[in-house]
């Protein structure tokens, strides 16, 4: 992996994380919360693809989880937010409108299953339990549609940034 990819992951990293942490609404049903780190990782797999969208959308939401104390639900956190960043990269990178729309739509409810599953089992919440937080988990999903907003817009200004993860290419002067 170049250096640049590497940058671009730490770089993507960090603002999912400071996405995730910025504004939490708690949930008591399950003592999580919600967060607007979707726009975040939305924005990321479209931009940078469906490897970098995983990385970055998983370990960026994680790391906001160990973060505020909330460890216990960081390797669901990284599967579920992991997912999305991985359809919406590997649906929407570089596919068209279409393609994204689609990503960012498989992404969310990947990872809305994930959490229901992950809390009606694994976290002994119950189906009524995580039911609890399906609506704020699909209200948080569906604003990862502004990360998709705000994406074609850097595009349109700064057409290059979909070219900021692929390897590099050296040319001799």
């Amino acid at each position: 992996m170049s250096a640049r990819r590497v940058s671009v992951a730490a770089i993507s990293i960090a603002i999912v994380t400071v996405m995730v942490t910025i504004v939490r609404i708690p949930v008591p049903a399950t003592g999580g919360y919600w967060h607007l780190g979707v726009v975040a990782e939305t924005f990321v797999g479209a931009a940078f693809g469906p490897l970098l969208g995983l990385i970055a959308a998983g370990a960026g939401a994680a790391i906001a989880d160990l973060i505020a104390g909330y460890g216990s639900f960081a390797p669901l956190t990284l599967a579920a937010h992991g997912s999305t960043g991985l359809l919406m990269g590997w649906l929407g990178w570089k596919k068209g409108w279409a393609g994204m729309l689609a990503g960012w739509v498989l992404g969310g409810l990947a990872q809305v299953a994930l959490y229901f599953l992950g809390e009606a089992t694994l976290y002994g919440f119950g189906a009524a339990g995580a039911a609890a937080e399906l609506p704020g988990n699909l209200v948080q999903v569906a604003l990862g549609g502004l990360g998709l907003v705000l994406f074609q817009q850097v595009r349109r200004v700064y057409p290059r940034i979909l070219t900021l993860a692929s390897a590099e290419a050296f040319e001799e002067a």
